[in-house]
Order: C-alpha cells, then sequence, then structure tokens
C-alpha cells in the first residue's frame, strides 16, 4: 500500500508536466519493476522504484578575493613542478558475468578515417570543420600534472579553465591568461586534490566552480566539495558554498570525488561520488550522487534550497572503484542521469534516472542497448588495450572503465557517449559507443560507435548547441604496423550533413606516451576526463579542452610530466560568424 501511496502522489505532481512519465511510473509500481537481466534472461534484475530525494540548505561563506599574478601570454611550452596523481586500485577478481558479444554491425557506422588520411574539405569550404581559436593554456599558479582532466566555459570573451591542480582565466579570448592557485583560494591546502569542473550560468551571469578536498586517512572532517560562483568577468571575488557526504545523507568521515556541473532550467546539477579511503589500500564506491541547487539562490549569495540523491544500484560491486553518473548537457525542467555500471546485466543495460524539477521523486528506468564488452581495469580480462601494435605507444586507456557516461540532449534524444572494449577485427581498439534515448517516450533509439581500425577512441565528451546538434572530442591513439599514435585528441560533430557518424578532425597530436604505471610500465595513466560546452547561445560552435604529452621522455604517473592543454574553439567553417558574434556577446 505505501507503494500506491507513493505512485498516486507522483503521478499527481508529474502529470502537470509530462504524462508519459506518469504512466511509465504507474506501470514500473504495478509490475514491481522485474526484467529480464542477462543475454537469454539467465538472471533477473530489479529496477528501483520511485526515490525521494533529500532536502536541505546550503549556506554560503563569505566572499573569498583571489590574490592574482600578471598576466601571461598564451605559450608554446612550459616547466612546472611536480604533483601526486590521483590513486587508482586494481582488484584483480574474476569475471562474475558471462562475455559480451558485441554489436558490430553496419548499423552502428562507418569506421573512422585513419588520422594520416583525413584531409577533409578545403580551407573556406562551407563544411570544412574548423578550429576558430586553438589556445595553450599556461599554468600560472597550482601544480599541474601529468594528468590535467581539464575543464572549461566561455562568455564573450571571458575564459575560465581549470585543471587538476591550476586554475586560469582570460578576459581577452585567450590572449592572456591569470591564474588562481586553488591550494589557497579557499583553504584547506593539504587536503585539496583534483577534478576541478566548471560551468557558466548564461541566465544570471556568473562562472560556477567546484574543487575537490580529500582525506585518504579516514580521520573525517576534511572530505568536502568547495561551489563557488563569480560574476562572469570578475573571476576574482568568488562567494563559497561547501558540500560534505552528509547532504547526501553519508558519514563526513567519506569524500566526494568526481565532479560534473550541469544548468538546467531552475537548477545547477552537480554529479559526484562518495568515496571512502579507509580500507583496502585505495578507495572505493560508496555511491555515486547527484544534487540539483537553486541557480537564483547561488546567484544571489543567498542561503540555497538544494535536493540530493545518492545511488548505491549503480556502482560495479562490493569494493569496485567503478560506478558513475552523469546528467546531460542542454536539460530544462527534467533532468536525466544515465549509468552502464550495473552489478548486473552490465554490457547490455543502460540505468536512467527521471528527475522533473518540479518534483522531489526520482524515477528509474531501465533500457536494453545494442550489447558491448563492458571495460574494466577491475577486471582481468575486461581491460581497454590502447597501445599500438609494436608497442612504442603504452596502453594509455589501461586505467579508464564503460562506466564513464557522457551525456548530451540535442533534437529530442538523450545522447550517452562511453568507452566500450575492444573486440576483433572489427573493432580491434576501445571505442566510443553512443546511445541515444528518444525523449518524449524514453525509448532506445539509433546507436553509433566512434571506431578506428588504427587507433583507440576513450574519454569521449559530447555537448549540445542552440540546434541540438552534438559537438563531440574525444582521445586518441595506438597504431598498427610501424605507425605510431601517440594520445592526441579529435574533434566531430553530429549534425545535419553528417548525422549518423561524425565528421572528424584529429587537431592534436601527441608527442609522447601516457604517464607510465609504477607496477606495470607497459600500461599508462591518461585521467579520467576532457571536457566539451556549447558555444554562447549560438548554433554550430562548441568550446572543449584536451592534452596531449610535449615530449616521450620517460616518467612515472607519481612524477611531473611535461603536458601540452588546449583551450580551442571549433565549428564548420559555414559559422565562423556565429563565433565572431559570440565574441562580442550577441546572438548568432
Amino acid at each position: 500500500m505505501k507503494n500506491a501511496t507513493v505512485g498516486h502522489a507522483l503521478l499527481r505532481a508529474v502529470s502537470r508536466g509530462r504524462a508519459w512519465l506518469a504512466v511509465l511510473t504507474t506501470l514500473l509500481l504495478l509490475t514491481g519493476a522485474t526484467a529480464a537481466g542477462a543475454a537469454g534472461g539467465a538472471k533477473k534484475w530489479t529496477t528501483p522504484g520511485p526515490q525521494r530525494a533529500l532536502s536541505g540548505v546550503l549556506r554560503p561563506g563569505p566572499v573569498v578575493h583571489a590574490r592574482t599574478g600578471p598576466p601571461t601570454p598564451a605559450p608554446r611550452a612550459g616547466h612546472t613542478p611536480p604533483r601526486l596523481g590521483h590513486p587508482r586500485r586494481r582488484a584483480g577478481r574474476a569475471d562474475p558475468d558471462a562475455v559480451e558479444v558485441p554489436d558490430t554491425s553496419p548499423r552502428l557506422g562507418a569506421p573512422l578515417p585513419d588520422p594520416d588520411r583525413n584531409p577533409g574539405p578545403p580551407p573556406g569550404d562551407p563544411e570544412r570543420l574548423t578550429l576558430f581559436r586553438d589556445t595553450t593554456v599556461p599554468v600560472t599558479t597550482g601544480h599541474p600534472t601529468s594528468k590535467p582532466e581539464p575543464s572549461t566555459d566561455q562568455s564573450g570573451p571571458d575564459i575560465f579553465a581549470t585543471g587538476n591542480d591550476h586554475a586560469e582565466f582570460s578576459r581577452d579570448n585567450g590572449e592572456t591568461w591569470r591564474g588562481l592557485d586553488p591550494y589557497t583560494v579557499f583553504g584547506f591546502a593539504p587536503y585539496f586534490c583534483c577534478d576541478q569542473v566548471t560551468k557558466t550560468d548564461p541566465r544570471y551571469h556568473r562562472q560556477h566552480w567546484v574543487l575537490q578536498y580529500l582525506h585518504e586517512d579516514g580521520t573525517g572532517g576534511q572530505g568536502h566539495l568547495t561551489l563557488a560562483n563569480s560574476a562572469v568577468g570578475d573571476f576574482v571575488n568568488w562567494r563559497p558554498y561547501t558540500l560534505t557526504p552528509s547532504v547526501f545523507g553519508y558519514s563526513d568521515a567519506l569524500s566526494l570525488d568526481y565532479n560534473d556541473l550541469v544548468i538546467g532550467s531552475r537548477y545547477l546539477y552537480l554529479t559526484t561520488r562518495v568515496i571512502d579511503f579507509r580500507r583496502y589500500g585505495d578507495y572505493e564506491v560508496v555511491a555515486p550522487a547527484l544534487l540539483r541547487v537553486s541557480r537564483a539562490d547561488l546567484a544571489a549569495g543567498r542561503p540555497a534550497h538544494y535536493d540530493a540523491i545518492a545511488r548505491t544500484d549503480v556502482v560495479a560491486g562490493a569494493h569496485s572503484a567503478d560506478g558513475e553518473l552523469r546528467v546531460p548537457q542542454g536539460i530544462t525542467d527534467v533532468a536525466y542521469a544515465a549509468a552502464t555500471t550495473l552489478p548486473e546485466g552490465r554490457g547490455r543495460r543502460l540505468r536512467l534516472l527521471v528527475w522533473p524539477e518540479k518534483s522531489p521523486w526520482v524515477t528509474t528506468v531501465d533500457r536494453t542497448v545494442p550489447p558491448f564488452r563492458y571495460m574494466t581495469y577491475e577486471v582481468p580480462g575486461r581491460e581497454g588495450d590502447c597501445s599500438s601494435r609494436d608497442h612504442v605507444v603504452n596502453n594509455w586507456c589501461s586505467g579508464f572503465t564503460s562506466g564513464g557516461v557522457f551525456a548530451a540532449r540535442g533534437r529530442g534524444h538523450l545522447w550517452f557517449a562511453w568507452t566500450a572494449q575492444q573486440y576483433g577485427t572489427l573493432r580491434p581498439f576501445p571505442y566510443v559507443r553512443i546511445t541515444t534515448v528518444r525523449e518524449s517516450d524514453l525509448r532506445v533509439g539509433p546507436s553509433h560507435d566512434v571506431y578506428g581500425r588504427t587507433v583507440g577512441h576513450s574519454y569521449p565528451a559530447v555537448a549540445p548547441d542552440e540546434r541540438g546538434h552534438i559537438g563531440y572530442i574525444d582521445t586518441f591513439g595506438g597504431g598498427t604496423g610501424n605507425t605510431d599514435y601517440f594520445p592526441g585528441a579529435m574533434i566531430g560533430v553530429f549534425d545535419d550533413i553528417t548525422p549518423a557518424s561524425p565528421t572528424v578532425d584529429y587537431f592534436l597530436r601527441g608527442r609522447g606516451n601516457a604517464c607510465a604505471a609504477t607496477d606495470t610500465p607497459q600500461e599508462g595513466d591518461w585521467g579520467d576526463y576532457l571536457t566539451i560546452r556549447g558555444w554562447q547561445h549560438t548554433g554550430g560552435v562548441w568550446i572543449a579542452t584536451a592534452m596531449a604529452r610535449k615530449d616521450n621522455d620517460p616518467a612515472q604517473c607519481l612524477t611531473w610530466t611535461p603536458m601540452t592543454i588546449k583551450n580551442i574553439v571549433f565549428g564548420r567553417e559555414r559559422d565562423r560568424r556565429a563565433y565572431e558574434q559570440g565574441l562580442r556577446g550577441t546572438p548568432h
């Protein structure tokens, strides 16, 4: 009876917005939401029922005035001090699931051209994929490492850019930069580590910035996130809010990690993970988590209302470091979050959370997707292999998993992108699977594979423009025969010209390997994510980040490795005017 009561209440609340969601919720409650799990129905899996979010208020701290250095021109190269990387753990346990035979049919798209055989249209052709701005970001403060994990956004000529261990801003479209030291700007310097993300709120003209602080000894009290915002173009005066694991109903002896920001109609959405450093030598994911907080409250600097959920059903298993959620960029009055990481049905299921902004209730929907081999470093036989066949290029994607889902909303569909494990001659390297879900009824739509026959593709990121077209960036690398490709970056677009397989440009070539893991030098560690955003109220243009090695000197993951950090703006040549108008702050 409790479920029936909850179902009727949710039905009344949701029916004011989307009738299909109310019907779907009722069906889930009536059926118990049980369906076949692994291929052939050998296992059973259960969809969780509706979940009510926890609610509360984030208290603002006093405005912090950050110190900056003098303007620094964008460099060609630079030297940076060492900094410890983020730990990873290998469980070495047996694979509990049957091996999936992936879908590699032609309906998933043709292979991408080889990096050395991708001329594209000539300069000036309206269809040519063009870098409107190609900026190397100087690192003026902090301690950049071999895994920059860059994030960025831009409004007019004002850019804010972060990495794992530094933060920079430019007020002249990347000509000069000034730095903010994330270790000291908000205090807690000994605990600051990694996973910074930034996002512009165009309606309120605010720059949001999330910084991560960890403690690894289990003593409690310091693991938290700082969510700060400044006026766009200011970047010096910041209003901070503090988030601890207790926001999600967990002990503050734990920490938060692997963060992302997305703008909805009324809320800023933050995804993170509650993690535990206290056992097993490294860390385990306790629960991926999602928080929404009032954009208006944050912009006004007042106590900010929030709602929050945490999910233990999207963790790979006990003591696992694999389990994540991502919200699509471009959402409006309904938030979605998706995960491929499930204890059951791995390589076949997409778990989708649906959260209307007018409701405190989150509904869970499972969808069967074209099968893929789930890639994870935690399970023997499931590791990705992005190395070149002659092993000159090391396995730069060995630390990545299929759990890293990145998402966008465009043209009536939700686009979810993740990395899949290599398989046979049709997918000889790890590749990116993109599955679409139709927003009107949450039916699975077409899927696309972004794959090559000579290089691997991993670390995807996607974002919509104002037309609903999808911009794309990933890391590529590998090689066959005597040809080697050190990890670099590729941009692409799914649009009206190439809707099924993207137009691409291998714009950034690496000059060296990922930093070598200390225990297995043939494996490399590249980080966790890149970033892409739609461009300033216009169509056909995106801002994105990327990274590559400057040289191939031997380097361990726990020492400094020279990296090039890129902050770029790209689109087809036909949309150059939209880029130029965006710099002036005028709509296209």
